[in-house]
């Protein structure tokens, strides 16, 4: 009896972390091909179109490190992993994109994914369209 109630329970976190990451992206897409749309945008999991702000794009392209425009996809994943801290998140991303969020927060560009709540908090004021998050148990 109780293997049976291991099972739906782990079937009930499943279904609804999935509802909880729908907002995750298909496919994030490159800065260098965003830059340059009249209207930029990627679909999430839900089959949403998600439109990205220009004025935000402008300001995020001020943190690019040089010649990191093609290696940066869009939008930015911050993932809350149940293991980590209360608080903490993860920048889900490689080295460019990275260094791109800790210059939005002048922090020092180093190798640093791990994000305090404030930080979070302040990266979706300033960067809402550019910002999504993901959640894994």
């Amino acid at each position: 009896m109780h293997e049976e109630e291991g099972g739906a329970d782990k079937l009930l976190w499943e279904v609804e972390l999935k509802k909880l990451n729908e907002s995750l992206p298909r496919e994030r897409r490159r800065f260098s091909d965003l830059s340059n749309e009249s209207r930029p945008a990627y679909k999430n999991l839900a089959g949403e179109t998600v439109y990205f702000n220009k004025e935000e794009l402008e300001e995020f392209a001020k943190a690019i490190p040089k010649g990191g425009s093609s290696m940066i996809r869009l939008p930015i994943v911050i993932v809350r992993e149940s293991a980590l801290k209360k608080g903490t998140y993860l920048v889900d991303g490689n080295e460019f994109e990275v260094e791109a969020v800790n210059r939005l927060l002048d922090r020092p560009p180093y190798n640093n994914r791990y994000l305090f709540r404030p930080e979070v908090l302040e990266l979706t004021k300033r960067f809402p369209s550019i910002i999504t998050f993901g959640f894994i148990i």
